[in-house]
């Protein structure tokens, strides 16, 4: 399975609209390092049917015994996998890895169904969720409550829940209150203006990572699937038009890249409105400066462009800049503002 910014999300979705019993498997805390984080989360389903992965497939293999208890008992439980230790009869060996993960399985039942029916909803309409679970001293799971954005609780609301619903705690089990904090976030999405040929591998690159690209340009000969393939849509029009058929969110993702610096202009006075949390664009400081006609750029543009390796080129400048991306959607899936 590809791999994604929200590796969440595919799981969620399955979880949600399956007609299987299943179990789901979270990291909820890790201790020293791991090849994956907590809120990392994989499904294992009774078809034999698995989406997502919890470890570069070191440990799917035990996680199917585990599994297979919990769908015959019903009862959640935790298990723990200590990576840190050397020998031959410890999960250590030849991992790579000095961790200590947590690793929470649920019965998904059709009362957990339900909940993620909700979140994959709230989500699919562009809401973010809170999700908290409650946690017994060995760290199983015996109550999951959601909130929205908007403020929309739905699951097990028990006080002792709810008075921990904190948007700014960091994704991960927090042991003195024995609760574990994660947000779902809508699929990130990202508008990139211009289609020339360099506009080509960055938005394959984010597609590849799971990221809904929209790609805007007022050359039809340009801005097609021809090229993009990869992309949700392409939009041909000129400023005016294209800002008719979307919108864009807070959180979304931008890219300026026509090369053209009137139709740059354009773009950037409706984008100037909106205030994207990331308004990348390609050229250089002083060019961004005279786009905005002031000495200083506003703090949520990026300019230039991308994370500063040295890249040449349009495949490496695309990188760089999927770089920055990752980086900034990582930072807030940590608990980082």
């Amino acid at each position: 399975m590809k791999e994604t910014l929200k590796e969440y999300l595919p799981v969620i979705a399955e979880a949600a609209n399956t007609e299987e019993e299943g179990v789901l498997a979270t990291i909820i805390h890790v201790e020293g390092s791991a090849y994956l984080k907590e809120g990392t989360s994989m499904l294992f389903l009774e078809n034999e049917k698995t989406v997502g992965f919890i470890s570069p497939g070191c440990l799917e293999e035990d996680l199917h015994y585990h599994v297979k208890d919990v769908l015959t008992s019903g009862i959640s439980r935790t298990v723990v996998y200590d990576l840190s230790a050397q020998d031959d009869f410890t999960w250590g060996q030849g991992m790579g890895c000095n961790g200590k993960l947590y690793i929470a399985l649920e019965r998904l039942d059709e009362k957990m169904k339900q909940n993620l029916r909700k979140v994959h909803y709230y989500l699919q309409h562009g809401s973010e969720i809170l999700h908290i679970k409650k946690l017994t001293s060995d760290l199983s799971v015996t109550a999951s409550a959601y909130i929205t954005n908007s403020g929309h609780p739905f699951g097990q609301m028990h006080q002792d829940i709810t008075n921990y619903a904190d948007w700014n705690l960091p994704t991960g089990t927090h042991l003195s209150n024995f609760i574990y904090c994660q947000v779902y976030s809508p699929q990130t999405k990202l508008f990139v203006f211009g289609a020339g040929q360099d506009a080509r591998p960055l938005v394959n690159y984010a597609a590849d990572m799971g990221i809904a690209v929209t790609v805007c340009d007022w050359r039809e000969s340009l801005c097609s699937s021809t090229y993009f393939p990869k992309a949700e849509q392409s939009i041909v029009g000129f400023p005016n038009e294209i800002f008719q058929k979307i919108t864009i969110h807070r959180n979304d993702f931008v890219i300026l890249m026509t090369h053209h610096f009137k139709r740059d202009q354009e773009f950037l006075s409706y984008l100037s409105q909106q205030q994207p949390e990331y308004l990348g664009i390609v050229g250089s400081e002083e060019r961004t400066k005279k786009l905005f006609g002031s000495s200083t750029i506003p703090s949520y543009v990026s300019s230039p462009v991308g994370l500063p390796i040295g890249a040449v080129g349009p495949a490496e400048i695309a990188i760089s800049i999927m770089a920055e991306i990752i980086g900034i959607i990582r930072h807030k899936q940590r608990g980082y503002q």
